[in-house]
């Protein structure tokens, strides 16, 4: 018992150092909404700082003067990032924020080893070397100090956030950026302050953790992995939590240290199983995000701009052909290190690749590419030594295992995306290099494993094989061509994914989930899609990696390496086949880099600064990378415009004055007792709504009367409590996408399209039997379908809202305000279609604020307030209903044909 309690005592420094990491990091995503990565980076650059002027290697400045010019270093460099990085990227994507941060943590690592080397240095230690016995062990009083400072910090920091002025604007910038500027705040004056608070916090740890850990480019930076863990847990938002977290997970990698000198701690290669620590981390990750699903607390930003255009590839097959023939020919006439630079040209796009279907296709930043990668690689090695089986076998083998293991990422993450992904993926990349590949018994342990060369019916496939190039060198033409063909036919398949079904909701899961769950598409199966397919690619990636190099070893998929290869993909075009040709030429040991390193002697790490710098200017200055640049000038989109239309304005449709026998039809839905609350407050209570087979229903009431919500709960989207039924079948415990599968068609207030596929697109991916031009023709929008929904009016845009709900043929459409922003003329038409559709048999419910519109085609009508319905029965009677009268107007009256009141669309419900 004293040995375990020893050890939790010294798991309270690397607590500290966690600790530290953790609030800087919920420091910068409380001020500028950033999960920042290189935090540890910057307490890195703080450590070399203050070693470079106090131990000689600069200068031999006393302690108090290098620790002030150590910190001034450091603040300096987070008012550069600040300015240079964050700031022009305010108005960006969460996502390309936070990759952002991999840039910049690319250049701080890479500029300290091209500055100091990979050597461990030896940094002075400022706090006391004394120590303390305790336990019969003797342990070091700084660890104790350390910790002490740090809850103190933790407590200042809370107490700032809470008491001051500050802290105040500082919560109300995060809540909403815009309120907050119109009562006089600056964002980013608020956003300058904690970077600034971040990177001095994170300086001066890297510089008081000297009797912590070592000073060298990889230690400090990847302490950002337990770190996130632990702002997690507080999510991002409170910084006694996160340090609270921090500790707790120290002491739990302590007792594992203690564990493993146990006997019955289970090892390998004769010493205890490595990596323990690392892939507890990345459970940890999961096991928080999984219990809170993609909950990081969003922030009011006035602007988000997406992912960059996925256009469809054309002539994929011509251009296959092209690439084939050119670099086929390559491969014989280059010389012998240039055939090899091209070769891990081919085997970097392939990698590449893999990052644009998760990434670019599904808006899912996946760091865990390389390593499935490197899992593939060495099940081969493993094959090969271990039980004698060699090429093809292995090689499929590979793959299999890379396809299992991001499937399996990717189940454990499916309830995350996007910047939650990011983390999980990172945290799933570290965990599987130290606890896989340094694992002697199924990785390669620190000496690697051999591969053997690929042989198929004696025929020699690999680098070695008989035939040379023109040069009669290694590695041999043979080899090259695999990878070449393996390449073109990866590219070629992606591009027809991209033109296909599949494609097309991948990019509908990118642009908006909740309406592609309305368009009948499984989120979730549709990640899974994309994560097996790009683990497929990755895994290829990794075979033909083992065999070029005849071995493979844990250092060449570490994680340095993984976030470099997201830099450059990203640099290249990360939405573009194309994109992962120049990302390949851009890879390690590739052909650019290859030939900067023999003519001009910049070796790979030049070329990480370089990648760290290309990242950041690419998603400031060109997000659509150098591939994407040079498809929007070569392919310019012609610009589709409404056709011309008679001024004349139409008739209303007329109101139904002999309406139809309804009762004696069966009901397509059927809500009973139907209530919705949103902490203590009452959306809906007890309400009850029936639809019958081809009948037009209004639902009307005043602003925040709960309309959208009951079509939110009924096609799934809250949480609810009630009966529920779409043609007699009970859907209350279906997910969204199933009701929609079942006939559950609905529109929304803000439209809410696939922006990132044009509007054909839109409704093919909604829609059954070949419906997508009828249902553009039928709302008169058949002009648009080449058209992006971003060059469309916001009119134009909920009529094709319409089209796609239709274009499913559903039993039920639900039809959210389709005719706000739409004209006298086009809301005339509009409703004249609608009427024309229910009387053809399609089943509606109509919220909408146009009083004449409602009443004048619906078949019956149902007012709300305050969620429960006041009144429910014909147009006619309806209209002379005097609670309906004064929910309206509030005074005695009648309520006309015409619209009510020229109010402003109905806001989110409360």
């Amino acid at each position: 018992m004293q040995q375990i309690l020893l050890f939790i005592l010294l798991g309270l420094g690397s607590g500290a150092l966690i600790a530290g990491i953790a609030l800087a990091v919920v420091l910068t995503y409380r001020g500028s909404g950033i999960i920042n990565l290189s935090t540890g980076a910057i307490a890195m650059l703080g450590g070399y700082a203050f070693w470079a002027l106090n131990a000689g290697k600069l200068a031999s400045l006393p302690t108090a003067v290098a620790l002030p010019l150590s910190l001034l270093f450091v603040l300096a460099v987070g008012a550069i990032t600040e300015f240079a990085v964050y700031r022009p990227l305010r108005n960006s994507s969460p996502l390309a924020k936070l990759v952002s941060s991999l840039g910049v943590l690319l250049i701080a690592q890479s500029a300290m080893i091209l500055a100091f080397g990979v050597t461990p240095q030896p940094e002075p230690g400022i706090l006391p070397a004394s120590v303390v016995h305790i336990f019969g062990a003797v342990v070091p009083v700084n660890r104790f100090i350390l910790t002490g400072l740090v809850i103190v910090a933790a407590a200042g920091l809370a107490a700032l956030y809470k008491w001051t002025r500050f802290g105040l604007a500082t919560r109300a910038v995060a809540e909403n950026e815009a309120a907050a500027m119109l009562s006089g705040l600056s964002p980013n004056i608020i956003s300058l302050t904690n970077t600034l608070l971040a990177s001095l916090l994170a300086g001066a740890l890297g510089i008081l953790a000297a009797s912590i850990t070592q000073l060298d480019p990889s230690t400090l930076p990847l302490q950002i992995i337990p770190a996130l863990a632990a702002a997690l847990i507080a999510s991002f938002t409170s910084f006694g939590i996160a340090a609270a977290a921090s500790f707790g997970i120290a002491i739990m990698y302590s007792l594992l240290q203690y564990a493993s000198a146990q006997s019955w701690f289970p090892q390998s290669g004769g010493v205890s199983l490595p990596g323990v620590t690392d892939l507890l981390a990345f459970l940890i990750i999961v096991v928080v995000l999984f219990w809170r699903g993609s909950r990081i607390p969003g922030r009011g930003e006035i602007v988000e701009r997406s992912l960059p255009e996925a256009p469809r590839p054309q002539h994929l097959v011509r251009t296959g052909l092209i690439c084939a023939l050119v670099g086929a020919v390559l491969l014989i006439v280059f010389p012998f290190d240039f055939r090899e630079a091209l070769i891990n040209t081919l085997i970097g796009a392939l990698m590449a690749l893999s990052l644009v279907v998760v990434v670019g296709f599904v808006g899912q930043i996946s760091v865990i590419q390389l390593a499935l990668a490197g899992a593939a690689g060495f099940t081969i090695s493993h094959m090969a030594v271990n039980f004698g089986i060699t090429f093809p076998v292995a090689a499929l083998a590979g793959i299999v295992v890379a396809v299992v293991i991001g499937l399996v990422t990717a189940v454990s993450a499916v309830r995350v995306r996007g910047v939650s992904l990011s983390v999980v993926t990172l945290a799933g990349a570290v965990a599987i290099e130290n606890f896989g590949f340094v694992n002697s018994t199924w990785g390669g342990g620190l000496a690697g494993s051999p591969v053997p060369e690929p042989k198929w019916f004696g025929l020699d496939l690999g680098p070695n094989g008989p035939f040379r190039g023109i040069d009669g060198n290694q590695p041999s033409p043979v080899f090259g061509w695999v990878a070449l063909i393996c390449c073109v036919l990866a590219m070629v398949a992606v591009g027809y994914i991209r033109r296909g079904t599949l494609g097309q909701r991948m990019l509908a899961v990118r642009s908006n989930e909740r309406a592609a769950a309305a368009a009948a598409i499984n989120p979730r199966t549709v990640k899974l899609y994309a994560f097996g397919i790009a683990a497929f690619i990755a895994g290829l990636g990794g075979v033909l990696y083992a065999y070029n190099f005849g071995s493979v070893s844990a250092d060449r998929f570490d994680a340095v390496t993984a976030l470099s290869l997201i830099a450059f993909a990203y640099a290249g075009g990360i939405t573009l086949i194309s994109g992962a040709v120049f990302a390949g030429l851009l890879s390690a040991q590739a052909l650019i880099p290859y030939a900067l390193d023999k003519w001009f002697g910049l070796n790979g790490n030049w070329f990480l600064l370089v990648g760290g710098f290309l990242l950041i200017f690419t998603l400031q200055q060109n997000p659509a990378g150098v591939a994407g640049d040079i498809y929007r000038r070569i392919h310019k989109r012609s610009v589709v415009r409404a056709p011309e239309t008679a001024a004349a304005v139409p008739a209303r449709a007329e109101q139904r004055t002999e309406p139809a026998d309804f009762a004696s039809r069966p009901a397509v839905l059927s809500v009973t007792g139907l209530s919705v609350a949103f902490g203590g407050v009452h959306a809906l209570n007890d309400v009850t709504v029936e639809v019958r087979e081809g009948e037009l229903v209004g639902l009307i009431g005043p602003n925040g009367a709960g309309k959208t919500t009951l079509i939110d709960a009924v096609s799934g989207f809250v949480r609810c409590s009630g009966q529920m039924e779409l043609s007699g079948s009970d859907i209350g415990g279906l997910p969204a996408y199933e009701r929609a599968r079942r006939g559950l068609g609905r529109t929304w207030q803000s439209t809410e399209l696939f922006d990132d596929l044009d509007v054909g697109e839109n409704l093919t991916v909604a829609a059954r039997n070949g419906s997508a031009a009828q249902a553009l023709d039928l709302v008169g929008m058949g002009w648009a379908a080449e058209a992006m929904p971003a060059d469309l009016s916001m009119g134009q845009r909920k009529l094709v809202g319409v089209a796609r709900a239709l274009a499913a043929r559903p039993r039920l459409l639900c039809l959210d305000e389709p005719a706000a922003g739409l004209d006298t003329r086009e809301s005339a038409e509009l409703g004249a279609r609608l009427r024309a559709l229910a009387d053809q048999g399609q089943s509606m419910l109509l919220i909408e604020h146009d009083m004449g519109l409602v009443l004048g085609i619906c078949d019956r009508v149902i007012v709300l307030e305050f969620g429960q319905v006041i009144a429910e029965g014909l147009p006619d009677v309806v209209r002379q209903d005097p609670r309906v009268i004064a929910a309206y107007l509030g005074v005695g009256g009648a309520v006309t044909t015409t619209t009510l009141v020229d109010e402003p669309a109905e806001g989110a419900s409360p």
